[in-house]
């Protein structure tokens, strides 16, 4: 069995890109295994083997992939590892790449808008009729946005449970993006793991931000519950 990694030959990955495994033989459970520097931080055991995709919608045969965000990551070099198990005529065996490239520092978000920031959801969010854009329901309770030059993290009313965003701030806009997988336990997705994108617009006023969708709404109705509307500077 031999395995290859899309990342292959390449010396410098940019903010985000695709990380797609192939397999010579079909990998046992539980799949592909993604690593950095030796930390597991995804598996995926449906073909395609990708980084950010759970499979979710294997039943439907609908295939969606996800992004390896490197935000996150302390610049510098890191190891980027795919490795799985098989069975071939020979018995069970196992194989793994790893490339070696450099990340760099993530730009800082406009001054105004990074730090932290709460609001309050008064009533549940309806479910979103697109049934590809699963996610947990938006339950009321109070919520908290940090933004910082590695991602958009919101916490809800249940306090170990957040979701890291990879998001493109300008002046006036904010994109919002799919999650940034970093290998914690307690992390999810609001939406889809691909996404979808989203822009709003932002302005902050005597330490209130706000935040509308450029569009009429986001297309993920659970996130834009969550997102859109006046937040408060925290501390």
């Amino acid at each position: 069995m031999t395995i290859r990694s899309s990342l292959d030959g390449k010396a410098v990955l940019p903010h985000r890109i695709r990380w797609v495994a192939s397999a010579s033989a079909p990998v046992l459970f539980p799949g592909v295994e993604f690593l950095i520097d030796g930390k597991l931080l995804f598996a995926n055991r449906l073909v395609p083997y990708t980084f950010g995709d759970d499979g979710r919608d294997e039943d439907s045969g609908t295939r969606r992939t996800g992004y390896l965000v490197t935000t996150w990551l302390r610049p510098g070099t890191h190891r980027f590892t795919v490795r799985g198990k098989a069975i071939v005529a020979g018995g069970r065996t196992s194989a793994e790449k790893t490339v070696t490239a450099r990340v760099v520092a993530p730009p800082s978000p406009p001054a105004p808008l990074a730090g932290t920031w709460t609001r309050r959801l008064d009533t549940a969010a309806p479910p979103d009729p697109n049934r590809l854009y699963r996610s947990v329901t938006a339950q009321p309770g109070t919520y908290r946005i940090a933004i910082d030059q590695r991602y958009l993290r919101v916490t809800g009313p249940e306090p170990r449970r957040h979701v890291k965003i990879d998001y493109v701030a300008g002046p006036r806009t904010l994109t919002i993006r799919g999650p940034v997988w970093t290998g914690d336990p307690e992390e999810g997705a609001i939406c889809d793991p691909w996404g979808p994108d989203a822009t709003y617009t932002w302005s902050v006023s005597d330490g209130t931000l706000t935040l509308e969708p450029a569009g009429e709404t986001d297309p993920c109705r659970q996130r834009g519950a969550v997102m859109g509307g006046t937040w408060t500077r925290a501390g």
